[in-house]
């Protein structure tokens, strides 16, 4: 990657970004066009690959980056002392909501990369996805369940919750619904199920 990237302008740098992840999360790496990145950023094929090399230097990069956001965001918004797996959630969610305001995409390209096929593009990704997955799961595996003592009972909470986040996360996004909106769906839900289950 061509550091040079960083001296564009921001507004360009996260206009490239938004495109190569739009992109790459709805049709992962091997079926991922640069001519459509081209199309939804109006800038040429030329300079693409003059910052990034090739597809998966691309790729590689709005990886890491991600990755990076990620994690600075939820360092900004996160509890770690938070021991209540429902509010928990809710923050790691509000995190997902503050992010897809400046990147609508990113957490669906992180999603679409987790399934990726293409062993070469795994591995050159794998080390940075290792330390999100460390810490996403390091996050909720330290929370409790309030009022459920059984562990097989909270774990089935837990994944539930799961299930719920990702389904609503996945309708709403097909259906249009901005950030905003799906945070709030999912903060119904996840009062649903505490008062249901607790």
């Amino acid at each position: 990657m061509n550091e040079k990237f960083f001296d564009l302008p921001r507004e360009k740098q996260d206009r490239m970004i938004n495109g190569a992840l739009e992109v790459f999360s709805q049709n992962g790496f091997k079926h991922a066009s640069t001519d459509d990145m081209v199309k939804a950023v109006g800038v040429s094929k030329g300079l693409w690959f003059h910052y990034f090399g090739s597809k998966a230097g691309l790729y590689v990069f709005v990886y890491e980056y991600s990755v990076k956001y990620i994690l600075l965001e939820l360092s900004t918004v996160i509890d770690e002392e938070e021991r209540d797996f429902f509010e928990m959630t809710r923050q790691i969610e509000l995190t997902r909501s503050k992010i897809s305001k400046n990147y609508p995409f990113m957490t669906a390209f992180i999603g679409k990369a987790a399934v990726e096929t293409d062993t070469e593009i795994a591995g050159q990704t794998a080390e940075a996805g290792r330390a999100l997955r460390e810490k996403l799961s390091g996050l909720i595996k330290n929370t409790e369940v309030p009022g459920v003592e059984d562990k097989a009972r909270r774990d089935r909470v837990k994944r539930l919750t799961a299930y719920m986040t990702e389904g609503v996360i996945r309708e709403k996004t097909l259906a249009g619904t901005d950030a905003e909106g799906i945070y709030k769906e999912i903060r119904a839900y996840l009062d649903f199920i505490k008062e249901t289950v607790c």
